[in-house]
């Protein structure tokens, strides 16, 4: 699957968001797009977030407007071919159409990482998007305009996957606390408790003002003790590192969804093994259940012979498929001339 990106301008709007909206842009790049990011919030402070989350943006719409009429002014002169939305919630369809008129040929592009369940706003950005994308595959009964597409991996991790490392844990977790994600790994800790398992347990929450209401308001979250959680996101090395020296990782995803998380795709990149509660991965055609054990979030238990045999090789096709590269070429392929 060929695509020329070569002299073609892209205004590529998406959160900052672990620095995955650097690697996309540097993979354009790489494919010879012009490429004028612009963070899809207008900032990045937990007020600001928690507004456009919980759909009351017109309290800082002053703040969305002026941000998004500087981004119009100062691409108004650029000769723009697609207009490339990743998780957009800020942007308004008003300023969109502005766009539109401006750039009369542009494509809109638009790719969802959190299911639409999650965020009914989504569906917002439905018509005036050329393609609309979705990580999560229950999403496209919703429309058939809708289209399926899972998250990838990036280099680093097909660089873990690549190099021979020592194993210093049998099991990590490495996540944002939300819903019942601590509940499950303290439960699992505790079986582990007294056996020769090794350990590496990180919790993360993006805001201590967050986490003191999640601790008032939500069950899940009272037995947390603020010693446990940490408030600064792991740098991108010490995720890859950890990660690289251990054997298997566990991801949970949010109840309310069924799209496998970035995590779960960097472990198949990384060529790890997995523990999951996402049922929906026996559905994929990476599964293999010598690499990937489901099991119950309700009564979380891990089957110990899972843990003792080693990864085993999928089929370099299926590997590649869900690399950065591949998911850029299925979102702009049948638009570029070759």
């Amino acid at each position: 699957m060929n695509i020329k990106l070569k002299e073609k301008t892209v205004l590529f709007l998406a959160p900052n968001f672990f620095g995955y909206e650097i690697e996309i842009k540097k993979k354009l790049e790489n494919f010879g797009a012009k490429v004028i990011y612009f963070d899809e919030r207008p900032k990045n402070d937990f007020f600001t977030k928690a507004f456009i989350r919980l759909n009351l943006k017109s309290i800082i719409s002053k703040r969305i407007e002026d941000y998004y009429k500087n981004i119009v002014e100062a691409t108004k002169y650029e000769n723009i071919d697609y207009l490339f939305l990743i998780a957009p919630e800020t942007i308004s369809i008003k300023t969109i159409v502005e766009i539109k008129s401006i750039h009369q040929n542009i494509k809109i592009f638009s790719y969802f990482w959190d299911s639409i369940k999650n965020k009914k706003t989504s569906l917002d950005y439905l018509d005036i998007s050329d393609k609309y994308f979705t990580f999560d595959s229950s999403d496209t009964n919703i429309d058939k305009k809708i289209k399926f597409l899972p998250l990838f991996y990036i280099k680093n991790y097909e660089n873990i996957a690549d190099t021979k490392n020592e194993l210093v844990y049998d099991i990590c977790f490495i996540g944002t606390v939300h819903s019942d994600r601590y509940k499950i790994i303290k439960e699992l800790g505790k079986q582990l408790k007294g056996t020769n398992i090794n350990t590496s347990f990180y919790f993360y929450s993006p805001s201590k003002i967050l986490f003191f209401f999640q601790k008032l308001l939500k069950k899940d979250f009272r037995n947390i003790k603020w010693s446990e959680v940490s408030f600064k996101p792991l740098s991108k090395s010490d995720v890859i590192d950890i990660i690289k020296k251990s054997k298997c990782i566990i991801d949970i995803q949010h109840p309310n969804q069924t799209g496998l998380t970035m995590r779960t795709i960097e472990i198949l990149g990384a060529k790890k093994k997995l523990l999951t509660t996402n049922k929906e991965i026996e559905k994929y055609d990476f599964y293999n259940k010598n690499n990937i054990f489901v099991f119950d979030r309700n009564k979380p238990k891990i089957c110990p012979d899972f843990l003792i045999e080693n990864y085993e090789d999928i089929d370099i096709d299926i590997y590649q498929k869900y690399s950065l590269e591949n998911w850029i070429k299925t979102i702009f392929k049948g638009n570029i001339n070759e």
